[in-house]
Formats: C-alpha cells, sequence, structure tokens
C-alpha cells in the first residue's frame, strides 16, 4: 500500500537522531528470541484482549500541517492482520502480500490483504476477509476472529480498519493467488521482525519519515510499514519488544532545511543541510 502517500522517496536512509541512537542501541543488545511458550501467551485470550484494546485506544494519526486533504480519504477500507501459526514450527508470522505486477497504482508494493469496503460488505470484518479470500483464496472459516481496530484516518488514503485474526495449521501452499492482484503472498515470522537489522526508517522528499521494517527481499515501509509497527507495539509485551518498539516513534517526523548559505568567492553557490 501506497508509495505515493507521502510524497517522492530519498533513496537513501536520512536517519534522525533519536532513531540513529536508538538503532546503535539496538544493535548492541542481544536479538529476541521467542519461545513456544512465547507464541501460547501472544495468542491466549488475555493477550488477544490486551493486543484489541491498545488498538482501539490509538491515539488519533497527528495530520501534518503541509498535507492537504485528498478526495480519497473519504473512501474507507479494511486489510486483514493474520496471525498465522506456521504448520511445521507452531512459530506465528504475520501474512503479507506482494501487489500484482499488473496493477496501475503501487504495483510490487507490500501489503495486508484487503481493499475497499463494498456496499454488499455487512462490516468491515466481512470486507476484510471477502478481499482476503478474493486476493489469496484463503478461506474466512480458517480466520479466527480477534476483533476490529478503530479507524486510522491517514493522508492521501483510504480510511483504514484493521482486522485482526489468527490462522492456525497455515502454510503458504494452501494459498491460491488472484495474479491479478497478487504477485505473491509470504508469512514472514515474528522472530525476523524482531532482529536489529529488520528497524529501519525512509525519509520522503516531503519532509516526513516513517517506519520501515526489512526482512531478507522485503521491504515493508508506507502505510503497511506504520500498521506493521503499530500492531506489533499492541500486540508484544514489553519484555518482547526490541529497542524500536520500545521507543514511541512518531509515524511521521519533519527534517528542516536551513536557508540557504551563500558563500561570497569568486562565484556564488547554494548549501541546504539537513538538521538530524
Amino acid at each position: 500500500m501506497s508509495r505515493k502517500l507521502f510524497g517522492d522517496i530519498i533513496r537513501r536512509q536520512l536517519l534522525p537522531q533519536t532513531w540513529r541512537q536508538m538503532h546503535n542501541k539496538s544493535n548492541s543488545n542481544p536479538p529476541i528470541t521467542l519461545t513456544n511458550a512465547d507464541y501460547e501467551m501472544l495468542l491466549s485470550d488475555e493477550q488477544r484482549q490486551r493486543c484489541m484494546d491498545n488498538l482501539r485506544n490509538l491515539p488519533a494519526y497527528q495530520r501534518p500541517k503541509a498535507l492537504t486533504h485528498h478526495k480519497r480519504e473519504q473512501t474507507l477500507a479494511a486489510v486483514l492482520i493474520a496471525l498465522c501459526v506456521e504448520r511445521d514450527t507452531n512459530a506465528v508470522s504475520l501474512l503479507y502480500t506482494r501487489r500484482s505486477r499488473h496493477l496501475r497504482a503501487h504495483s510490487l508494493q507490500m501489503s495486508f490483504p484487503g481493499g475497499k469496503r463494498d456496499e454488499s460488505d455487512a462490516d468491515f470484518i466481512d470486507c476484510a476477509l471477502r478481499e482476503t479470500e478474493e486476493e489469496i483464496g484463503l478461506p474466512r472459516q480458517r480466520v479466527e476472529i480477534w476483533g476490529e481496530t478503530k479507524q486510522i484516518l491517514l493522508p492521501r488514503t483510504s480510511t483504514i480498519v484493521p482486522v485482526v485474526g489468527v490462522v492456525r495449521d497455515f502454510h503458504i501452499s494452501q494459498l491460491k493467488l488472484n495474479h491479478d492482484e497478487v504477485e505473491e503472498a509470504m508469512s514472514i515470522p515474528l522472530q525476523s521482525l524482531l532482529l536489529p537489522t529488520a528497524t529501519r526508517h525512509t525519509q520522503f522528499k516531503s519532509g516526513y519519515s516513517g517506519p520501515v521494517f526489512v526482512v531478507d527481499q522485503h521491504r515493508i515501509w508506507g502505510i503497511t510499514g506504520y500498521l506493521t509497527y503499530v500492531f506489533l507495539r499492541c500486540l508484544l509485551p514489553n519484555h518482547l519488544k526490541n529497542e524500536a518498539l520500545k521507543t514511541n516513534i512518531k509515524f511521521v517526523r519533519p527534517y528542516k532545511v536551513t536557508p540557504p548559505k551563500v558563500t561570497h568567492h569568486h562565484h556564488h553557490h547554494e548549501e541546504a543541510k539537513l538538521d538530524k
């Protein structure tokens, strides 16, 4: 979901100082290793309630003044955040798709299954399950629904309602992809998302930055990166969070460009520096 939502990306990592410090600190700490007992705890009724309460009480997104409203924000959509219990290991993964190369908008980008709500959808849960079945062939009866979160209003995109559920005895081969909509589907282990090396940050030319997760060749950023970051913060207890998830980092953080500095030599040139 959504490369154009926050402007053109600068093709390099420009980490704000607080993120640099946090990233260096996380690399100095031993990585978190999730155990079978941890997975059982994360899927328990108590943790389910805690996670959903956290998601439903998220503070409203603080819209930057520079980002004007767009008509796309008036539409409604739902995505499925599926906790998949892997058949072979009982480890827990998150289910992602990569959008089809044939799509006109945001092709080949990482996303959660989901899409716009239709008039025929009874609610946002119905929407998320319908879209998931249409995109990757996962039957709705396979999903144990935890519930839906509050509406998340982000700039330049549909109002999104994440729906959380569990898929037990999961194997990626069970899916039947609709290649008109989805290029591939993958389940990314929670363990991999918690590695210190997986946590990144992207700076946008529009002056804002957001969380990114990089696992192998998969780069999860934009809205999907934000939803992943928020969900993991709500799901995991503090002792299972890496340093990045323990730090309450805003989704967008402006950087400042200093006024042009003119040097008086034989010729003039301007320098614009980024505050870090």
